[in-house]
């Protein structure tokens, strides 16, 4: 298991296919299809086949992609080491920069977790991929991810359209050169 970083009571590390029953859990949830979308994960093996196909490629063709996010702090008590989310850098073919990307499992909203691991994912971006541009797309009505993004300095930038669904996303963008999300 490869991690990529750890901070703040929180470890970033590679998708593996041990976690297959953990992906199939997150992507099928109602919250993650109502505000992310369908990636056609409706069993465990489409779950390993997602793992293998995008996740893992992803690390292979960009050097980053999205990672498991694990809680790995004493104040997180029964979740320490346990997958709650994952969130890393996504390179798709229709954006011109990669894009920021996060999701957790309703059980652990509202802890700060996304946006740790947020924070995390773009001093990675910057310390040790040199990214200058780093964006984020969201479903319209996600707005607490937009309200999360803002704060870590990313500004609304004209929408994108999704190419396979013809769906509208907000889009924002951070200068990496200006960042605030260490602070």
């Amino acid at each position: 298991m490869a991690i990529i970083c750890s901070g703040s009571g929180i470890v970033l590390r590679e998708v593996n296919i041990d976690d297959a029953d953990f992906i199939f859990e997150l992507y099928t949830g109602d919250d993650f299809r109502k505000t992310i979308g369908d990636r056609g994960i409706h069993s465990r093996q489409q779950a390993v086949e997602y793992i293998k196909d995008k996740l893992q490629t992803s690390y292979a063709l960009h050097g980053f992609g999205l990672w498991i996010l694990e809680a790995n702090g004493e104040a997180d008590g029964e979740v320490n080491g346990a997958a709650i989310g994952v969130c890393g850098l996504l390179q798709r073919e229709y954006l011109p920069h990669p894009d920021l990307g996060f999701a957790l499992l309703p059980t652990h909203y509202g802890q700060g977790f996304a946006r740790r691991a947020a924070k995390l994912t773009l001093k990675y971006a910057a310390e040790t991929l040199h990214l200058q541009t780093v964006l984020a797309i969201t479903h319209p009505a996600n707005s607490a991810s937009q309200r999360l993004l803002q704060g870590l300095g990313f500004v609304h930038v004209e929408a994108t359209i999704e190419p396979a669904t013809g769906e509208r996303l907000q889009t924002l963008s951070l200068d990496m050169t200006k960042m605030k999300a260490f602070e």
